[in-house]
């Protein structure tokens, strides 16, 4: 049965039909095939690291249960007040470790470089057919979305940009054209002056954004110039990977171990990456789910945030500072 994208004739908005994600395993199914000895439970790699067929640190495979269909697969498209499309495009699961009860904060600098650098190349994988977009995200614990406990991420390469993606690159494009500037530089430069969201700033800029949606809503921008992740740097990757693992540490400690949803903002993978870093940097989002959407979110779109950035970022500062050591 193939996705849908249903769109919502009284709000524009999409949403996607995907029937197939109802058979995965829950946190509960026995087993676990994303362990050592299980890899036949699983699609065939198309990563492996190393690659020397040896036990391996991190492994990508296609997704059993995908959120899209595969590209090839047709559908009727329909008009009207009932619009719909069919969502099409690649969905892979990344194994980020062999040891099933590890997390990415116990993961050293080269371990989570490791993580960061296979994403890469997935990345420019997925991206070769181009696209629209190549989304990458993290999901950490049942309230977050993660259907098994093993450590990974996913990547899903979308075929069309839905209109969130579409509206976030028009503001950015936008500013560029009004200042000549990009907007993520024009904002890591205000938040360095303002100094009081700043959580950490050594290679990567990591910050709270004034407008948080959540409580210890964090963003962690590399300086490394280059505009999507396929594209992104060695040292870029390096500087992410050496803060990422103490400030998930950090964000344990002030949350108590909080479910997370982990977002790398990777830019539109069916533009030159040349064109697209004129107006756009890759960077990492990460949003604890600590609150509850209630009426008011629902009826007005409004999220509540019951907390101030600049009351949140100094506790998270120092907790990162003591979990790096």
């Amino acid at each position: 049965m193939i996705t849908e994208t249903r769109v919502d004739a009284e709000t524009g908005e999409w949403r996607l039909s995907a029937p197939r994600r109802a058979d995965r395993p829950g946190p509960a199914s026995p087993g676990c095939p994303f362990c050592p000895g299980h890899e036949s439970e699983t699609p065939p790699e198309r990563l492996r690291v190393p690659a020397d067929g040896g036990p391996w640190r991190v492994r990508a495979f296609a997704n059993k249960y995908p959120i899209v269909s595969p590209g090839g697969e047709g559908g009727v498209t329909a008009t009207g007040l009932f619009p719909q499309f069919p969502a099409t495009g690649e969905h892979e699961v990344l194994v980020e470790s062999p040891a099933h009860d590890w997390d990415l904060r116990q993961a050293s600098s080269a371990q989570a470089l490791d993580i960061l650098t296979a994403l890469r190349s997935r990345c420019q994988a997925l991206g070769a057919r181009r696209p629209a977009a190549v989304v990458v995200f993290r999901n950490y614990g049942v309230a977050a979305g993660a259907s098994l406990r093993h450590p990974h991420s996913q990547l899903v390469a979308l075929d069309q940009a839905p209109p969130g993606l579409v509206a976030r690159w028009r503001l950015a494009r936008g500013h560029y054209t009004d200042a000549g500037r990009r907007l993520i530089d024009d904002l890591a430069e205000a938040e360095r002056a303002a100094g009081e969201r700043v959580v950490f700033d050594s290679g990567v800029l990591v910050y709270q954004p004034y407008a948080a949606s959540v409580p210890q809503q964090t963003v962690l921008v590399p300086s490394d110039g280059r505009g999507t992740l396929a594209s992104a740097t060695d040292e870029g990757l390096a500087s992410v990977a050496r803060a990422l693992p103490p400030l998930l540490r950090g964000l344990a400690d002030v949350l108590d171990d909080p479910a997370y949803n982990l977002v790398v903002h990777a830019g539109p993978a069916d533009v030159e990456d040349r064109e697209v870093a004129r107006w756009w940097q890759w960077h990492v989002e990460i949003q604890p789910r600590t609150t509850t959407f209630a009426g008011l979110e629902l009826a007005t779109g409004l999220l509540v945030n019951p907390s101030r950035p600049e009351e949140t970022a100094p506790a998270l500062a120092k907790a990162m500072s003591a979990a790096a050591g």
